[in-house]
């Protein structure tokens, strides 16, 4: 959580975004620039991952650190998959390829989940290298096989390119299974190299699926479940809880199949039973309950299996900001150790589940130990796991979203045979925990104590330190505001609208805390039931700090700086290499070859800093580095970035009436005026959105036509001091946010 009393100077560096200064902003601008010219971090991510082939905790170091990069400059995606193209099958650097595309197409994926729209412009960057690379003719088979696993294991929707062509030319697998005996050939060599385990034959076959035609991945599944062997029982389940609805009628097929063979067993119908609920309502659920009937007709009953195997200890995390929760139980069966593992997320259900051996009750010690360190776990119940899952279960089906598939082998590990979905709201989630009658029943007084308390959450539960919201849309917001006070009163109104999900997180929080006694959970619930009465959110401690750290999230979010790094890093990336003091007419040398004059960008800038709406950095630098790059000599780049750097901070300091704007633009003389207004008129040309009708008040777009029309007229002594005037005014409104 931010520290008491740093929240004046998070909003100072917000400054560096608002456009309130950017004095520091020149090294900033180097790194960027330096990334579009060459290709050098890329480099740097391969030797990295090169240099960590043996080291993991390293690995995913570097990894961590490229997949950063990537979502902040995702043609490197695109970059990356042309030298993808240029491997060979032999090659050793394909495991760093492998892990490299992983990594960001997961990261791609999570940002999607926040709300991100980076992390689609990620996903659609590699997709349309991929169908460059296709089209080029530079995609070989095995090329395709690797990245339709990429694609798979993180649930994206693969790009058509990936279709192996010696599948789609063939016409007749559309309509019918190919040949029986070439997928028996093909099910012996996976089961075998799965060991005869069905979670790893699911997921070698579902990292195929992107490289084959829906209608021929479609007829594999409904092959494959319906042949005898139990192994295929149990992979057509994982497949009834796949997203595409396809596969899972496909499946459904499958075991009606199964079913008129006479090859379904008793343990699969009670499986079946019970997975039923965790289907979305299509045909694929309308086909499995005919199945179920069929087999009652029959006389086929249902047996449970025991798989010998006994729950030890659970743990739970508290939720964190993005409503991602972590659990973990320890199973044993005699000498033999493993861990279930499951995530749980708001909106998403249970996103992922799995089944980890431990070769020792050491090693499933140290597992347990490092993810209660890294997530701050605590231990519960298991009819708290019970409750929790199933509550995911119902939220993910509220969405249409079925259940991860290892679930199916958690729940059969861990005694968990009658797990049925049940969504519960926010008030239903706390009238169920025990203190909630107590809390209820409070004084006034009494409750505000409680609301109170959530200022030390932070020191308790160390997830909470990073709550922030981080989507787009407030992003938005906040790259919408001009100036520190602007940003907090539009940052406030924002949370306004999230008190329903903070709300939620808080309270399953509470229900955690309340599965273990913790004398912390009547505090999250008066919290939680603070936010759905309407109370005050700056009255609310934890609201404030995520109010604190959401903008701490946006200052820190540039990818030159370490990731995770803090304010300090901040600070001392920004106090680097500051440029030496431009020299008298030597932008107008360096500009010689071009069609810019120094005064154009100087009207340019102004017309950035004084806009009712902000324009980010990143939005004019290229405008302007695209006008003068093809003119410039390369070796003078960074010299002129940094000269367009100062004076934007020259311009905003004649905004803020530190400087003569009337003595500046006499200096100029008359052509020089002209340049000005021509180059203010260009910026808003270029960035019509920033400049809304809604907030220019008519004396506003009389002075910008008379801007306009300066630039072939010129301006007159009384008109430069009319716009002088106006620039401060016009900048003033801006950082009160009106």
């Amino acid at each position: 959580m931010v520290p008491a009393g740093s929240h004046p100077l998070i909003l100072s560096l917000f400054g560096w975004h608002c456009g309130e200064s950017l004095v520091s902003l020149g090294k900033y601008g180097k790194l960027w620039w330096t990334s579009v010219l060459t290709r050098t971090e890329l480099d740097q991510v391969f030797e990295g991952l090169a240099a960590t082939r043996d080291d993991l905790d390293a690995r995913r170091d570097v990894l961590e650190r490229a997949t950063h990069m990537f979502l902040h400059r995702n043609a490197l995606g695109g970059q990356m998959i042309a030298r993808f193209c240029e491997t060979s099958e032999a090659d050793p650097v394909l495991e760093d390829f492998n892990d490299l595309l992983g990594a960001a197409l997961s990261a791609a994926r999570m940002a999607q989940e926040s709300g991100q729209k980076r992390g689609d412009a990620l996903v659609d960057a590699i997709g349309a290298a991929v169908d460059l690379a296709a089209g080029q003719g530079r995609l070989e088979s095995f090329h395709r096989l690797h990245l339709a696993r990429s694609w798979a294991q993180n649930g994206l929707s693969p790009p058509v390119a990936l279709e192996l062509s010696e599948m789609a030319d063939n016409s007749a697998t559309h309509a019918h299974p190919p040949d029986p005996e070439a997928l028996e050939e093909l099910f012996r060599d996976l089961v075998a190299q799965a060991d005869g385990d069905a979670l790893a034959l699911h997921t070698a076959l579902t990292e195929m699926f992107p490289a084959m035609p829906p209608a021929l991945r479609d007829a594999v599944v409904e092959f494959a479940v319906a042949r005898p062997d139990p192994i295929f029982a149990q992979l057509g389940c994982y497949w009834l809880v796949n997203p595409a609805a396809t596969i899972r009628g496909a499946a459904a097929r499958g075991f009606a199949a199964r079913l008129d063979a006479g090859v379904l067993s008793g343990e699969t119908t009670a499986r079946l039973t019970v997975l039923r609920s965790w289907m979305p309502q299509d045909e694929a659920l309308d086909g499995v309950d005919q199945i179920l009937r069929d087999a009652l007709r029959t006389g086929l009953g249902q047996a449970k299996a025991d798989t010998g195997w006994k729950v030890e200890t659970a743990f739970a995390s508290l939720p964190d900001g993005s409503g991602a929760q972590s659990i973990a139980i320890a199973l044993a069966s005699g000498t033999a150790h493993a861990i279930a593992m499951v995530l749980l997320k708001t909106g998403h259900g249970v996103k992922d589940a799995y089944v980890i051996p431990c070769d020792s009750a050491r090693d499933q010690m140290t597992l347990l130990d490092r993810m209660t360190e890294e997530t701050g776990a605590l231990n519960v119940p298991m009819d708290y796991i019970s409750a929790a899952v199933a509550q995911a279960l119902g939220d993910g089906l509220t969405n249409g979203i079925p259940p991860a598939p290892g679930l199916i082998d958690v729940a059969a590990w861990c005694g968990l045979s009658t797990l049925r979905p049940d969504a519960k709201d926010t008030a239903e989630l706390l009238t169920g925990l025990s203190v909630n009658a107590d809390v209820s029943a409070s004084s006034a007084q009494k409750r505000g104590r409680l609301i109170n308390a959530s200022a030390d959450w932070g020191a308790r539960h160390h997830l909470l330190r990073y709550w922030h919201d981080e989507s787009d849309d407030v992003r938005e917001v906040l790259a919408a505001a001009h100036g520190a006070r602007a940003a907090d009163r539009a940052l406030w109104t924002w949370l306004e609208t999230r008190r329903a999900w903070w709300a939620h997180q808080i309270a399953r929080c509470a229900a955690v805390l309340d599965a273990t006694g913790d004398p912390d959970t009547k505090i999250f619930v008066a919290t939680a039931m603070a936010l759905l009465d309407g109370h005050a959110l700056k009255k609310i401690p934890i609201m404030a700090a995520i109010h604190e750290q959401t903008i701490e999230a946006w200052v820190l979010d540039d990818p030159d700086l370490p990731v995770g790094a803090g304010l300090g890093e901040f600070i001392e990336l920004a106090e680097q290499e500051e440029p030496a003091p431009e020299g008298d007419g030597e932008l107008s040398t360096l500009l010689d070859g071009t069609d810019m004059t120094a005064d154009w960008i100087d009207g340019y800038l102004m017309s950035v800093v004084i806009a009712p709406k902000m324009i980010a950095p990143n939005r004019w630098l290229p405008h302007i580095l695209e006008h003068a790059a093809a003119g410039l000599d390369p070796a003078d780049l960074q010299r002129f970035l940094d000269i367009v750097m100062m004076r934007a901070n020259s311009a905003i300091a004649t905004a803020d009436g530190q400087s003569d704007f009337e003595a500046d633009m006499t200096q100029r003389g008359s052509g020089g005026v002209r340049e000005w207004a021509s180059g203010f008129h260009a910026s808003r040309e270029s960035f019509v959105s920033s400049w809304p009708k809604k907030s220019l008040a008519p004396t506003d777009q009389a002075i910008l036509r008379q801007i306009t029309e300066a630039r072939s007229r010129g301006l007159p002594a009384p008109g430069i001091r009319i716009v002088g005037q106006w620039l401060s005014a016009r900048h003033a409104m801006n950082l009160q946010g009106t």
